[in-house]
């Protein structure tokens, strides 16, 4: 993006704006921009609500923020709650609030720290998950690495490495919070390499498998190795 010729956008206390091309937009308490934002920086602190689509190198938000269209970004970082109504574009996802994405997202790496919900299919090249999520359609990226701290469920997986582990609360939290059992719920689960635990899925599917504890799958399909954990629950097996 040229910056040349751009003025900056902010908004403080409460006020709004229309879209346009900006150097850096920044709103600090209560702004709506209605139209479309090309951007180098957009940086919200507050409560905001974008009425189009988002184009910007770097998006931070911190409170709380709505962006009607489509959001296209090198870097987004999320450190409160999210919506994002159109797909998402990325090169680095960062969440450590709550993020809801109503469509796809598309990009290289993903870490989350917290809670992501996407209505579509999700792709990176690297998916780091301590936290919990919702993905109605597929999650496809080369390395997978999930550690469940709340129930989680995807329609499909797909990867190449793919690692499951709980990580759970402590017994006393997690005795007055039953309903944040650390749990994935999966349709398939595809790979090469795959290690879960806590999962439970119809079909598991790739090259080595490692079946560990609080699994329960329908059916494990494998080419070179099975190696299951003791309480594992496989009902049925075979190699391809």
């Amino acid at each position: 993006m040229d910056s040349n010729n751009r003025r900056d956008l902010v908004i403080s206390g409460s006020g709004s704006s229309s879209g346009g091309s900006y150097r850096d937009v920044k709103i600090n308490g209560e702004g709506k921009v209605y139209g479309d934002i090309d951007c180098l920086q957009f940086k919200t602190n507050g409560v905001s609500e974008i009425s189009g689509q988002v184009k910007a190198k770097f998006i931070e938000v911190n409170g709380m923020s709505s962006m009607n269209g489509s959001v296209e970004s090198e870097d987004i970082k999320v450190y409160g709650d999210v919506k994002l109504e159109g797909n998402v574009s990325y090169l680095d996802f960062k969440c450590q609030g709550s993020a809801r994405v109503q469509g796809n997202m598309n990009g290289d790496r993903i870490d989350l720290e917290g809670d992501l919900t996407v209505t579509g299919d999700c792709e990176a090249e690297t998916f780091n998950a301590k936290g919990a999520f919702r993905i109605d359609g597929l999650l496809n990226a080369g390395v997978i690495d999930i550690s469940l701290y709340g129930a989680s469920s995807v329609q499909e997986i797909g990867g190449e490495v793919i690692t499951v582990r709980k990580k759970g609360f402590k017994s006393l939290l997690k005795s007055l919070l039953p309903m944040l059992d650390a749990k994935l719920d999966a349709e398939t689960i595809e790979g090469d390499e795959i290690y879960l635990e806590n999962t439970t899925a119809k079909v598991v599917r790739g090259s080595r498998i490692t079946i560990g504890p609080g699994c329960e799958i329908d059916l494990v399909e494998y080419k070179e190795s099975l190696h299951p954990f003791k309480g594992a629950k496989i009902h049925e097996y075979r190699q391809i």
